[in-house]
């Protein structure tokens, strides 16, 4: 009898897998028909591993077991492979769940002033045209409605409703939110909005420049601080291009924001900081047109 290789294993294997299925299913039909197609097909399988199985027989003793066991064995081994398969996927959560936490760990340790809530996006409107989304997280955490929502990159959105234990997040692609912003390189601020348009384009503006701007493409925008809903030095995005309103003829800058909103997936929900609702510092406003004073009315002749 030749060797009993590691090779000859994995095909002995095999052929009792098949073998086992083919006689559990020929409980319910163990005619002659059924035992003369079981030999024609388990013959050449049979006669090429005869050798393999004779060596192997200590290990599996197919000859000594009856229906029963071998249906037995069947289940035992699929059994298994359910567990094996489990074991699978809790390994690459554990693996996601770590990645989790040393990114949380990371953000805390760059930003120890603020206080923080992670949370996970488990839910998106399709039809939503600001990429508005639910994450897991809500009062229960001490998540309130107005806070900051960020990620390790910069800045997602603000919390709109804050419920028991989720909340829904309207996106900085949102015509209804404005951030305070200063472009790093020169010190001028602005406000963040942004329109449908630029929303499906992932993209948002800097408003209320100054005339004599000196934003450029490339400069890097951060918050102000102002409004009191985000805190300061938080990252926005990257200038795309400078240009003109339309409407007022001022400027304004097209920014291309750091986070991706339509993709992200883990957040932070910032609870707290420093100056947070402070309300006198107020986001900056159009500047109104200087008005003609009124005549004075002419002394009347007493």
């Amino acid at each position: 009898m030749g060797k009993f290789t590691a090779e000859n294993f994995k095909i002995l294997v095999i052929t009792v897998l098949i073998a086992i299925g083919l006689i559990v299913f020929s409980l319910s039909g163990s005619g002659p028909f059924f035992s003369s197609l079981f030999g024609t097909v388990s013959a050449p399988v049979l006669s090429v591993t005869t050798e393999m199985t004779e060596g192997a027989r200590e290990f599996v003793n197919l000859d000594g077991m009856t229906k029963a066991e071998l249906k037995a064995q069947y289940i035992a081994l699929s059994e298994e492979n359910r567990l094996l398969r489990e074991q699978l996927v809790d390994y690459f959560e554990m693996k996601e769940e770590n990645a989790s936490y040393e990114n949380i760990l990371s953000v805390k340790e760059a930003m120890p002033d603020l206080g923080l809530t992670a949370a996970g996006v488990v839910g998106r409107d399709p039809g939503d045209l600001f990429y508005d989304f639910t994450i897991n997280r809500g009062t229960l955490s001490g998540v309130s409605k107005g806070d900051a929502v960020i990620t390790e990159m910069g800045i997602v959105g603000v919390v709109e409703e804050a419920y028991a234990t989720s909340s829904r997040v309207r996106s900085i692609l949102s015509e209804d939110t404005q951030i305070g912003a200063v472009v790093k390189e020169c010190g001028e601020s602005g406000v963040i909005r942004s329109n449908i348009q630029l929303a499906d384009d992932g993209r948002v503006y800097l408003d209320y420049l100054e005339q004599d701007t000196q934003v450029r493409p490339g400069a890097i925008v951060t918050t102000s601080g102002t409004g009191g809903m985000f805190p300061t030095d938080l990252l926005i995005g990257r200038v795309a291009y400078v240009e003109r309103d339309a409407v007022d003829s001022g400027y304004h800058a097209v920014v291309v924001p750091y986070v991706d909103v339509k993709t992200v997936s883990d957040v932070f929900v910032i609870t707290s900081f420093d100056g947070k609702g402070d309300l006198t510092m107020h986001l900056p406003t159009p500047t109104p047109e200087p008005t003609a004073e009124p005549e004075a009315e002419e002394e009347k002749d007493a």
